[in-house]
């Protein structure tokens, strides 16, 4: 009886131990950030533990990293190129995408990348490095750091003297607007971020000394406070994730992080062990960390905490006989963006309407969640089930 006993606890644990696994963060919940000197691209644990500065080896000048759920992707500013690794640090390309003239900026979504360059540039190519257009939007004077929405490319620009603006166009290059968010009192904003509220922008000085991040309103581009935090340390880019927001303080060699309306600001999350960091990321499918205790201050809004509703609008289509199926679907909240999985596969990032082709025969299962801008994840995906006959 005593062994029976022995063995049903030891059953016991080793059941619970398989669920703690299948409930941890998912892999690759890490902070990212670009060490110019030193040549590497540095990370962390999302929390700030288990820093390695040296993960991954560029030979070249990264001066910004952008990261979504397969790759990392970096700026090689004097290589002259866009390069990429997977998550895990393997198969490192430091000429992934080549001939881009001093990339200052790099972001990523579903299908595209983008860049900004210091000649007055902001390219895309299709995620896989093909399709590349180094001139999608021209006219900039020297945009420096670049971010996405769902809807549009925003960059800072740097060359302009005072006031500084920041630039956006559509995510095909169409409504340009070069001047859309007015920053005065700035001459230097090299970095942005933005979320369905605002947009960031960090100013690190002409020959560093920045002590600033900014902010305006997203969908109007007004009400800009150039002093919106202070007593950062030469700030060199920017993120929004979730409802925080990270920078790179190249002075003092650590990533900042503070909640999106201003409060709890720690200028030293993350001891990087870099030299002169500038520009960091976060896993966009990791789940958001809680934010810091210190509330709203000075007429700043609470952070957006409710998550999205996913539903499923048109699917699975008439062309399952062919091992075919398509699926629409929306969030109730605009920006979003979505995460989509088939059966056992892994969920990745899509955006809607998202395809299958060569399904076997039998019953198949595709769920939809939807995040949105500031991070929040819908916690019962959008389902349905379908059958592809034999």
């Amino acid at each position: 009886m005593a062994r029976k006993k022995g063995s049903l606890i030891g059953l016991v644990l080793a059941l619970t131990l398989l669920a703690s696994l299948l409930l941890a963060a998912p892999a690759g919940a890490f902070v990212y950030w670009a060490d110019t000197q030193n040549q590497t691209i540095g990370r962390a644990e999302n929390d700030g533990s288990g820093v390695n500065d040296a993960f991954i080896q560029t030979g070249a000048l990264p001066f910004a990293v952008a990261v979504d759920s397969s790759h990392i992707y970096w700026a090689n500013q004097n290589g002259n190129s866009i390069g990429r690794a997977n998550i895990d640090g393997s198969e490192v390309n430091n000429s992934f995408i080549a001939g881009i003239t001093k990339p200052s900026g790099v972001a990523v979504n579903a299908t595209s990348i983008f860049w900004a360059t210091l000649g007055g540039q902001i390219g895309k190519a299709s995620i896989n490095g093909t399709e590349v257009n180094p001139n999608l939007v021209t006219g900039p004077a020297e945009p420096c750091g670049v971010a996405l929405d769902s809807g549009h490319v925003y960059w800072a620009d740097i060359a302009t003297g005072t006031p500084a603006y920041i630039g956006r166009a559509g995510l095909d290059g169409s409504n340009k607007q070069l001047t859309y968010v007015t920053i005065p009192g700035t001459s230097f904003p090299c970095g942005v971020a933005v979320n369905s509220a605002n947009i960031f922008w960090t100013e690190p000085g002409i020959f560093g000394g920045g002590t600033r991040i900014g902010r305006a309103n997203t969908n109007t581009g007004t009400g800009a406070d150039p002093s919106f935090i202070g007593d950062a340390k030469t700030p060199c880019g920017i993120t929004a994730f979730g409802s925080q927001i990270y920078w790179a303080n190249s002075e003092t060699n650590t990533i900042a992080r503070a909640n999106s309306d201003g409060t709890a600001v720690n200028q030293s999350f993350i001891a990087t062990g870099a030299n002169q960091p500038c520009s960091v990321a976060v896993d966009t499918l990791a789940s958001p960390p809680p934010p810091p205790a210190g509330g709203s201050t000075g007429g700043g809004s609470s952070a957006d905490i409710t998550p999205p509703q996913t539903t499923i609008a048109k699917g699975p289509g008439r062309k399952l006989a062919q091992g075919k199926a398509k699926f629409s679907f929306r969030s109730s909240e605009t920006g979003s963006h979505f995460v989509c999985k088939l059966d056992r596969r892994k969920a990745k990032a899509c955006t809607s309407p998202k395809r299958y082709t060569g399904l076997k025969p039998g019953t198949h299962t595709f769920k939809a969640w939807a995040i949105d801008a500031a991070g929040n994840k819908d916690p019962t995906p959008a389902k349905r089930t379908f059958k592809v006959p034999a």
